[in-house]
């Protein structure tokens, strides 16, 4: 079934920020449910397929979140109601999700995923906190839907709305003084590097969405190999354990404390 490109038809289109826009997919086969994090490769006729997270899922309607960062996401940004796309998938490594506290820390777009992990979270009987993270205030994501699904921190780098700082300094100082049985990140690196060191450190579980560019999404091409590693992102990814992502970006990870601790 992940293997095989199923035509979707777009039944609902949200502009979701300055930037981002959501498609909801309703798949002529049925697919099985996604788990969080798992991703679709997307393709457009006429295009190359790309990998876009699963950012909801509603009784066989897939959610995906796009930036347009590329020509296919612009294409999909230019996609109307009742064309179709295809999807492969679901795809990748997944969280499994339990009953427990999360804290959920999203950077940019990379809080789309968080969005559905969270939604899974408290279908589970468990309990979300979300650190939503943007450069400005147009560009913090899914704010209203986040509030439906737990408590919301906002964070942006120019102090206009929220905490005046990025996602991560949010997190450490919500981690400083409140505990969470889970931690789960997604965005840019520096994100991922700088929380998942930070809970190794403090000893707290912590769980990286390490979203990258892939060409197959079944592991066959080798174009999303994380590091120096030999962890491949769409099979044995997007999501891993803290320790194995540090693992694989040491030399950046390395780097980047450094530079930190430079006066």
């Amino acid at each position: 079934m992940a293997r095989e490109v199923i035509s979707s038809r777009i039944v609902r289109i949200v502009q979701e920020n300055d930037i981002v826009r959501s498609l909801y997919l309703n798949p002529v086969k049925k697919i099985p449910v996604p788990k969080p994090g798992q991703f679709f490769m997307v393709w457009v006729p006429g295009y190359e397929e790309v990998p876009m997270s699963v950012s909801g899922y509603y009784n066989g309607i897939v959610r995906i979140s796009v930036a347009a960062v590329g020509k296919t996401t612009e294409r999909l940004h230019r996609a109307r109601v009742g064309e179709y796309v295809g999807l492969k998938g679901p795809l990748g490594n997944g969280l499994i999700v339990e009953k427990k506290s999360y804290l959920l820390v999203g950077g940019g777009y990379g809080v789309a995923p968080l969005i559905y992990t969270a939604q899974r979270i408290v279908e589970m009987g468990g309990k979300a906190t979300i650190i939503i993270g943007a450069r400005t205030s147009g560009l913090l994501l899914m704010v209203n839907e986040a509030k439906n699904l737990g408590r919301v921190f906002l964070a942006t780098d120019d102090g206009s709305k929220g905490f005046k700082g990025t996602a991560l300094e949010l997190a450490e100082r919500v981690l400083s003084s409140e505990s969470f049985d889970v931690v789960v990140v997604c965005g840019p690196e520096p994100l991922l590097a700088g929380l998942a060191l930070y809970c190794i450190k403090e000893k707290i579980r912590c769980m990286v969405y390490a979203e990258a560019y892939m060409k197959c999404g079944l592991g066959l091409c080798g174009s999303c190999v994380l590091g120096k590693s030999s962890i491949i992102l769409c099979k044995d990814g997007p999501v891993i354990d803290a320790k194995l992502y540090i693992s694989a970006i040491e030399l950046r990870a390395r780097n980047r404390l450094v530079k930190e601790s430079r006066p």
